[in-house]
Formats: C-alpha cells, sequence, structure tokens
C-alpha cells in the first residue's frame, strides 16, 4: 500500500511466480486499515471516485517500481521479500532518482499496452501540472476531470500554440449528472477524435499541486477513449473563457469554490 502526499491512490500484490496487479483510484483513505471494519473510509460515499486494475506479469514491476520512485511514492504497508525486484526494494528504500517527467510502456497480463508517466515538479502550469504534460506527450487537447473543490484550482490550460487542457464541469451518464464539486475522480481523455488516449492519474489540476509529484496510468484505445469522452456533458471551453479569466485576475476564483455549498467548508 503507498500513498502520495498523505493521499492514498495504489496498492499493488505481487506473486513472483507469476503475475500481480496495480490498483490506482481517487478514494482518500482507501485502504484504511487491514482491520474489516475500517477498511473502506466514510467519506467514500460522498463523491464519485475512479479505480482502475490491471494485471501485470511479474517482469512489468521493474518498471511499475521504477514509476512508484519518480512519483515518490511513500508505502506505508508493505511487504516485499529480499528476492523480489530492486525497483520495489528501491521504492521503500526511497531511492534518488532524476526529477524529469519518465513515460514508459507497460504490457498487461492479456498483452495489452498501457503507459505510465510521471510529471516533472514545477511551479508553473507548463512543467507542474501532470495533465499539461500528459497533453504533450499524447500530442493532444485534453478533457480533465479533477476535484472541483480543490483549494487553488487551477482554470483550463490554453496557451497559444501549445496543446490544451480543459476542464470537465460537468459529467453525465444514463443514470445521472453531477457537477465536478461532487466528483473526486482523477481522469483525462484526448479532444482530438483522432486520438484515442485515455488516463487515471492520482493528482488534482491545482498551483499546489503543480510542486508535489505525480503520475497517471493512460491507455491507448478507442472503446476505452469514448466511454469516457461521452461522459463529459459541459467543459471550460478554452474558446469562452472570458468570466473565468477575469475571476482569476481578481483572484476570486477559489473564494467562489469555498462558498458553493457542494464544497466541504
Amino acid at each position: 500500500l503507498y500513498n502520495i502526499s498523505h493521499f492514498f491512490p495504489g496498492v499493488l500484490l505481487v506473486d513472483k511466480s507469476g503475475t500481480g496487479i496495480w490498483l490506482l483510484h481517487s478514494t482518500p483513505k482507501f485502504p484504511y486499515a487491514k482491520d474489516e471494519n475500517s477498511f473502506w473510509p466514510s467519506n467514500g460515499v460522498k463523491n464519485a471516485q475512479t479505480f482502475i486494475c490491471v494485471t501485470f506479469p511479474y517482469d512489468q514491476f521493474k518498471k511499475i517500481g521504477k514509476h512508484l520512485q519518480y512519483i515518490r511514492a511513500f508505502p506505508f504497508d508493505h511487504r516485499i521479500p529480499g528476492d523480489f525486484h530492486t525497483e520495489l526494494q528501491d521504492v521503500v528504500n526511497k531511492a534518488d532518482v532524476p526529477p524529469d517527467d519518465n513515460f514508459q510502456q507497460l504490457s498487461s497480463n492479456n498483452r495489452f499496452n498501457f503507459y505510465s508517466i510521471a510529471k516533472n515538479i514545477q511551479s508553473s502550469a507548463d512543467g507542474g501540472d501532470l495533465y499539461v504534460t500528459i497533453s504533450q506527450r499524447v500530442s493532444s487537447d485534453l478533457l480533465v476531470q479533477t476535484w472541483g473543490c480543490q483549494a487553488g484550482r487551477d482554470t483550463s490550460f490554453c496557451r497559444k500554440n501549445k496543446f490544451k487542457v480543459e476542464n470537465i464541469k460537468m459529467i453525465e451518464t444514463s443514470l445521472s449528472q453531477w457537477k465536478n464539486t461532487q466528483d473526486h475522480s482523477k481522469w483525462c481523455v484526448a479532444k482530438d477524435p483522432e486520438n484515442n488516449w485515455m488516463c487515471v492519474a492520482d493528482v488534482n489540476r491545482a498551483q499546489s499541486q503543480y510542486t508535489r509529484r505525480g503520475g497517471a496510468l493512460c491507455i491507448n484505445d478507442k472503446r476505452i477513449k469514448d466511454i469516457f469522452k461521452n461522459l463529459a456533458k459541459e467543459s471550460e471551453d478554452c474558446q469562452n473563457r472570458s468570466l473565468l479569466d477575469i475571476l482569476d485576475v481578481l483572484n476570486l476564483r477559489n473564494f467562489l469554490n469555498i462558498l458553493n455549498p457542494d464544497c466541504d467548508p
């Protein structure tokens, strides 16, 4: 079990003789403890969340271990035998790795290609925003869903001559719809119809997140991309940002989030 900056986004279960699973999710404090009475946190029932669980051959956990080093994962509950991959041991030992962003291909047990990506640490969105990093890697504008009540939440990234990163405002399914202030999930999809990338991530779009580590697990698959893209009912379109720009200049954007009844005080 590991966390990043006191959040609990991941679980590894690995069998050296065969396969293992990598679970990434957005639910804070899950798994909270081995005690079955507190395994699922009470805050896990309030907001929407994302989970992705992939089975990988044992040899792929060398790369997964390296990814966990890049995002500075903190293993808070672990048992890694001494004959397991050095890269997994290095996560526990906090081995030093370069600060650059990292992008690597992973092959699942059923031979589907996944890609792990880790971001750099910078104070600006250009280098510190995971989703801007992803947009450059996959060469596409993105639609992004992250926690709408995050303090210092950033507006859509609409820089000239760069791929755009647009915040999703409203999610809709066949059963219901809800705002990003009711959705703690973290994912993105390529906006380009010819680009089929979809990623599940572990950090929000906020200035405080730019100086933290973070990463995502991505897949280039049209079926999956279309499912998630079709969930996005409304977004902060870069072509219609005038009001958001005014709020940012007046520093009112975060203030309005605080007043939002969907956000806890």
